[in-house]
């Protein structure tokens, strides 16, 4: 089982353009304040982040930045849409929001800049 099954996460959609990624909120993932804590949101953000930038290349991630604005509360379905900013040849560089449903408000911002390599290339 992966670290993101173990959390409960499921891929809603994968595309180049757009990736969605998905969890609810269960007291598991609380932290000492009764709401989600921020590492359930940063591996949320992380995997839609993850999912996006190897769909068609090979890449790991050499940067990541996340802002909170809003907590999410147990029984919350988050949703962390990722798309890209700019994608070059050896670099790429994406945005993440992570949201409280589909259409509601932006809890956190997720910014990640990846190395990527054609798939089989070597180092």
């Amino acid at each position: 089982m992966s670290y993101a099954d173990t959390l409960g996460m499921r891929v809603l959609e994968a595309t180049p353009g757009l990736t969605r990624v998905t969890l609810t909120v269960t007291d598991a993932g609380l932290n000492m304040h009764g709401t989600a804590h921020g590492g359930l949101l940063f591996s949320l953000a992380d995997e839609a982040f993850a999912v996006i930038s190897n769909l068609e290349a090979q890449a790991v991630a050499v940067e990541t930045h996340l802002s909170f604005f809003r907590a999410a509360r147990p029984g919350d379905e988050l949703v962390a849409v990722a798309t890209p900013e700019r994608v070059g040849r050896t670099l790429a560089t994406y945005r993440v929001e992570v949201r409280r449903g589909e259409q509601g408000p932006v809890l956190a911002l997720f910014l990640g800049t990846v190395s990527r390599r054609e798939r089989g290339q070597s180092e």
